[in-house]
């Protein structure tokens, strides 16, 4: 996958998390398009996002709201992927755009949009400007057009408060999968800023794939990087279990560094049919082998977090066998702060007191309300 794909699939994510596509007018988006109307006294402003090969209108004035049109040729769809603003003077002396409908159907014949840029260094859209006649833009009108897309920046971040975090990143947890031979389930209750992350699948080459993270940062760039970090795992299932991390790594450790952000990840694969699973740490603990005898295991790595481990220290991949019965559970530090649990000690003696249900036991230590640390738990069973 290129730079640019997983570029734009990153996008989406992000997107995703702000939970505003669907939404309907919102006076605080079209009070911005309203006001950059009138301080350039152009016919079209927009407010867009960039997604999924689309672009769609959160808000305009002299438009139609809403809308949603192929992203191939887009005067929007350029900007979202540089970090300064565009300006196209004449559009018909500009060969990337002068045959787009845009120019040919509907006249528009000026162009000056600035990207709008989330916490975690993600452009998701533009604030732009269109006039049927060309038009000069000076260096004050630029800096203006600035301006008036940060205060755009603060309102999508702003849509993301707990409560969105949490329907969002919910709604990516998947459901339960059984396959002969495995079977999957867990749950995620995010915190206020939303760094949790977990993933399971079963994947093409016929393996159980698991996965749990976290993403430390400031805010609420935790939710959006959590997003982007499981993305990105999923994109790399038919990798090699090595190489997957070192790419993703390579994807993701700039973003990470931008907003002083730390990421921990366990993935884990299992081979259904023979037991045998292989597993990589990323900084991130506690896992543990809870065997169908009552016994277990920590799943213990040294490697550090993603974004700290030296280019030179190739991931360290672990191995072990899962007879009949037996469990691997890895969850999340939070887990570990609910009453009733405490450490890894008291993980283990839960897990073994609770073998049938151990995913419902722990969701029943969740406070109501979901007022503490954020709480993900997945338990992979050999059957």
């Amino acid at each position: 996958m290129t730079n640019q794909l997983d570029g734009a699939d990153r996008r989406t994510a992000v997107i995703e998390a702000l939970a505003v596509l669907g939404s309907g007018p919102e006076e605080r988006f079209d009070r911005i398009t309203r006001m950059t109307h009138e301080a350039f006294g152009v016919p079209l402003t927009f407010l867009n996002l960039v997604h999924a090969d689309l672009v769609t209108t959160q808000s305009t004035y002299g438009f139609q709201q809403g809308t949603s049109v192929p992203a191939t040729g887009q005067f929007c769809a350029t900007t979202v992927l540089t970090p300064g603003p565009m300006v196209i003077p004449d559009t018909l002396l500009d060969v990337r755009f002068a045959d787009t409908p845009a120019v040919t159907e509907y006249g528009v014949r000026f162009y000056a949009g600035a990207p709008l840029t989330m916490p975690d260094g993600t452009r998701v859209g533009t604030l732009c400007v269109m006039d049927a006649q060309p038009r000069v833009f000076s260096d004050e009108d630029l800096a203006l057009l600035g301006d008036l897309a940060r205060w755009a920046e603060r309102e999508l971040g702003h849509s993301i408060e707990r409560g969105r975090v949490r329907r969002v990143l919910t709604g990516l947890v998947p459901d339960p999968v059984t396959v002969p031979g495995a079977s999957v389930d867990g749950f995620l209750e995010p915190d206020e800023h939303g760094g949790d992350l977990v993933d399971w699948r079963a994947a093409a080459d016929g393996t159980v794939q698991v996965t749990v993270g976290t993403v430390s940062a400031a805010g609420r760039a935790s939710a959006l990087l959590a997003a982007s970090v499981r993305a990105a795992v999923v994109a790399r299932g038919d990798l090699a279990l090595r190489d997957a991390l070192t790419g993703l790594e390579a994807q993701l450790a700039p973003d990470l560094s931008a907003v002083g952000a730390v990421g921990s990840l366990l993935h884990v694969r299992l081979d259904p049919t023979t037991g045998h699973a292989e597993w990589v740490g990323a900084g991130h603990g506690p896992a543990l082998h809870v065997r169908a005898d009552g016994t277990a295991t920590a799943l213990r790595s040294t490697d550090l977090p993603i974004g700290l481990q030296p280019g030179s220290a190739p991931r360290t991949v672990g191995a072990l066998d899962l007879a009949p019965g037996d469990r691997l559970v890895l969850v999340t530090d939070g887990t570990l702060a609910l009453d009733g649990i405490g450490d890894a000690q008291a993980l283990a003696a839960t897990a073994v007191a609770h073998p049938g249900d151990l995913v419902g036991h722990v969701r029943s230590l969740v406070p109501i309300g979901g007022s503490g640390p954020g709480v993900a738990v997945v338990v992979l069973t050999r059957t």
